[in-house]
């Protein structure tokens, strides 16, 4: 170096110092911060009821794509800006995008969408202007469908139709469905969740801070984690599989889903402080799996809970354990291999029955026949305790694991060419 050390003033500025002016890099993810934790604001008013939702899904078209109870759709999109550049208008491009994606949606799948929501932490103008979203918004809903005013409004409706490549109907279909919400600010947004959503519910009630913020914690980071990767053909993937269509997707899908039991588990997990702890270790007649992707797959594409797919998981490494383990124990190794087969053979036929019993032509039933099993099962392993040679129950349900990966069980129809060959 050509510069000695000595050269430098102590009294001048260092780069960790000062704000840099030109890498936006910091406010982009703020940004983003923003719209996970408005998101997760979103899904545990859902799991508290005040939201009429059964799942969302993250980055699937839009923001949040939100599935009601009765099966319509509402698209949210969130959107952040500074307080400084004022409320939101007509005009802003932020505004317009979100409007032409909605109409295209709409176009795209006629009578699917309820409403359309555009949040941000800034204000929108609310005024007889013909700068105001909202005025348009309110003259639509009122059955206005031409001459709006002031003139200027038309002008937007016009620019609308060109930009979404849609018609006059299509627009004004979209715009009578289209609401906008003020949301927390940036700043504060983490503050309000915890204190004022998480903290005044029922399932926290008198939880210490530090627990309502791990709970806002790991659920921002769930949000973030679906958020991670984009499906184009959420809609019609969704559709596909309430319909009883098993598609390539499936996995990414359910990895987007944030439903009220993804909620729940999170919540009430850390309100009693449980963990779920797992083990992992052949013999002849047992063998453990090489992997648990099939099995995945499949619980996947009947559309259950990612956080019960881990669950799944964790119990059919430790009943491959437990089965290994006691083979290597056993004196007689062919009795205790017939005793193994015999087990296998009841926890199939109840899966089987569940199926049966759960089966559905127009929606997903993966979800409705695992706790079928679960509630077998569970009744297996108390009044009927000598049939399984008293295997527990967490055994018992790591075996439809196993099965599921041998391709014994399935909790949806089988894709064409099989479940193998799904790539």
């Amino acid at each position: 170096m050509s510069e000695s050390i000595d050269s430098i003033s102590f009294h001048e500025s260092f780069p960790h110092e000062v704000l840099s002016e030109t890498d936006p890099g910091d406010e982009t993810q703020k940004r983003f911060r923003y719209q996970h934790t408005y998101t997760a604001l979103v899904a545990f008013q859902m799991y508290n009821g005040n939201l009429p939702y059964k799942e969302l899904f993250c980055e699937h078209h839009e923001d949040i794509l939100a599935v009601k109870e009765d099966g319509t759709y509402h698209g949210i999109q969130i959107k952040t800006r500074q307080i400084t550049d004022g409320a939101f208008e007509i005009g802003d491009s932020a505004v317009i995008n979100s409007l032409t994606r909605f109409v295209r949606l709409l176009k795209k799948f006629p009578k699917r969408f309820s409403k359309f929501i555009i949040v941000s932490n800034c204000p929108f103008r609310n005024d007889d202007s013909g700068k105001s979203l909202v005025n348009l918004l309110n003259q639509v809903k009122k059955g206005k469908s031409e001459n709006f005013t002031p003139r200027d409004l038309n002008k937007h409706v016009q620019s609308l139709i060109l930009k979404s490549e849609a018609s006059m109907v299509e627009v004004l279909s979209t715009l009578a469905i289209t609401e906008v919400q003020t949301g927390p600010g940036m700043d504060d947004i983490d503050a309000k969740v915890i204190n004022d959503h998480i903290g005044k519910s029922k399932a926290c009630e008198g939880l210490a801070i530090e627990r309502l913020r791990l709970i806002h914690r790991l659920l921002c980071e769930k949000i973030y984690g679906a958020s991670s990767k984009r499906v184009e053909n959420a809609v019609k993937d969704y559709s596909s599989l309430i319909g009883g269509n098993t598609i390539v997707n499936a996995e990414e899908i359910n990895t987007k889903r944030i439903t009220k039991h993804t909620v729940a588990l999170l919540v009430e997990d850390n309100v009693k402080g449980n963990v779920f702890l797992s083990t992992r270790g052949s013999m002849e007649g047992i063998t453990p799996s090489e992997s648990s992707q099939l099995m995945r797959y499949k619980l996947a594409c009947g559309l259950v809970d990612v956080e019960d797919i881990d669950i799944m998981d964790d119990l059919r490494a430790s009943a491959e354990d437990y089965f290994i383990e006691n083979s290597h124990r056993a004196e007689n190794k062919v009795k205790y291999l017939n005793e193994y087969h015999q087990i296998r053979k009841i926890v199939t036929n109840q899966s089987v029955e569940a199926k049966s019993r759960c089966r559905k032509t127009d929606a997903p039933y993966g979800t409705n026949m695992l706790q079928s099993i679960e509630d077998r099962l569970d009744d297996i392993s108390k009044n009927r305790k000598e049939d399984v040679f008293h295997s527990p129950y967490e055994i018992l349900k790591g075996l439809v694991g196993v099965l599921t990966n041998e391709c014994k069980i399935a909790f949806s129809k089988e894709p064409i060419g099989g479940w193998k060959n799904r790539e």
